[in-house]
């Protein structure tokens, strides 16, 4: 009996079929470490599982992502629950993942997060609350291991960049589950010292080495000191809690020496260049003087000074006598301002005086020919509701007479028909009647 002969396709939908069917690969829990992580624009993640001799692809898609209650970074070790396939287009066998969960480290990464989301909220972060690296420090504190080439490096950074500074190291653990309580009392004993600066540091290692540098409470310290406080902790691709909480981060130890540290070779040069401006001005300042000195020697009042004291004498007496003149001539010009003023003051009192009595005049012609008016028109009104009330059919009915109407005024008999409803009008009311009898005038 020969063996089948498979196509490629058919090969991997058989491999497939027998992976989907086997129930035991449905819902496996596998552990690893995330690497090669992609949130796609659609909502689907992808990454690559993997431990120390193995890895598989990775796919979770929107719907099982965005109920994700971590977002999966580069490192983390997680424990998922997925089912095993195959993706038939690249013929490689995938995890179809429906649920990532912290595991070991991974965990720290999740309690990491939700306690920087939480100082990040108390604005522990915010850049307001950062402090102004000194410019020239001439005391630095230094909390770091007590021995280690980063120690070394620091102060071999700042011997060579800036000498003229006094460089204390207070010796610390830096790794290690006492390590943050440590790091705690060393910060504070220094932060009494009255350093410029502080300098917060150690070497690169493993995640689980830095993790002390994560504490919430030495991060809080950090925050809370008076000092300022530069972190170099790791290597450049290494961030800790205390780096966001500090006033300012570098990436390496080294780096973070240099940072709070001038170049005494740029000091050198800004001071010689200070140096040559302040001569050149000094220069100029003396040049200026002689200028003054000699424009003083030559001049003509200063030769002289008693000829000249002697016509300054003559034309303050000229000045005190011209001076007297204005006075007597303002003196004047003051009794005349006075004349006018009480002139102008009697004028207008008479003016005034004149014209309420015009005022008053005309007021009384016109009240009289408002009254006149007022007469004359009350007399033609009476004239008028005379007439009015001659006319008036409510003058009428008082007489004795009265309105007879069927919708509109009856003027005539022929108007009326037997068994016709009228109304008739007198001067006190209405009254309904019912027309009996018609009778017209004789007309002979």
């Amino acid at each position: 009996m020969s063996s089948p002969v498979y196509t490629v396709s058919a090969l991997v939908r058989y491999i497939k079929s027998a992976l989907d069917n086997d129930m035991n690969l449905q819902a496996v829990f596998i552990k690893g470490e995330i690497s090669n992580f992609t949130n796609h624009r659609s909502g689907h993640w992808y990454f690559t599982l993997k431990d120390a001799k193995a890895r598989i692809s990775c796919v979770m898609f929107s719907s099982y992502a965005s109920r994700c209650p971590i977002m999966l970074k580069e490192g983390m070790k997680v424990l998922i629950t997925a089912s095993v396939s195959m993706y038939e287009a690249a013929g490689s066998t995938q995890l179809y993942v429906t649920k990532v969960q912290a595991d070991g480290i991974g965990d720290l990464y999740l309690q990491l997060e939700q306690t920087k989301a939480r100082l990040a909220k108390e604005g522990l972060f915010d850049p307001m609350h950062k402090k102004p690296l000194p410019t020239y420090p001439m005391s630095i504190g230094i909390i770091t291991a007590k021995t280690g080439a980063a120690v070394q490096d620091m102060l071999t950074t700042i011997a060579r960049r800036w000498p003229l500074a006094k460089v204390q190291v207070y010796p610390t653990l830096v790794q290690g589950s006492t390590a943050s309580e440590q790091l705690i009392q060393v910060l504070q004993r220094a932060d009494q010292n009255g350093h410029e600066v502080l300098l917060l540091a150690r070497g690169g290692g493993s995640l689980e080495d830095l993790w002390c540098f994560n504490d919430e409470a030495l991060a809080r310290t950090v925050y809370q000191l008076k000092t300022v406080v530069v972190t170099g902790v790791g290597h450049e691709t290494d961030t800790t809690l205390v780096d966001y909480v500090s006033d300012a981060r570098a990436p390496t130890p080294t780096a973070a020496a240099e940072l709070i540290t001038p170049d005494r070779h740029e000091v050198l040069q800004k001071l010689t260049s200070m140096r040559q401006r302040m001569l050149q001005a000094l220069r100029g300042l003396d040049q200026k003087s002689r200028s003054s000195l000699e424009s003083m020697k030559n001049n003509r009042y200063l030769k002289n000074p008693l000829a000249y004291a002697e016509r300054q004498k003559l034309q303050l007496a000229m000045m005190v006598k011209s001076l007297g003149d204005v006075e007597n001539r303002v003196e004047r010009s003051r009794h005349t301002l006075s004349l006018e003023a009480r002139k102008l003051a009697y004028q207008a009192a008479l003016l005034l005086q004149q014209t309420t009595r015009r005022n008053e005049r005309i007021e009384k012609q016109m009240i009289d020919i408002m009254q006149e008016k007022t007469r004359v028109y009350k007399a033609q009104m009476a004239h008028q509701t005379a007439l009015l009330d001659a006319f008036s059919p409510l003058k009428i009915l008082n007489r004795g007479y009265s309105i007879v109407s069927k919708e509109s005024i009856i003027r005539s008999v022929t108007q009326l028909q037997l068994r016709d409803e009228v109304e008739i009008r007198f001067a006190d009311g209405r009254a309904i009647a019912q027309i009996e009898n018609v009778k017209e005038n004789d007309h002979e």
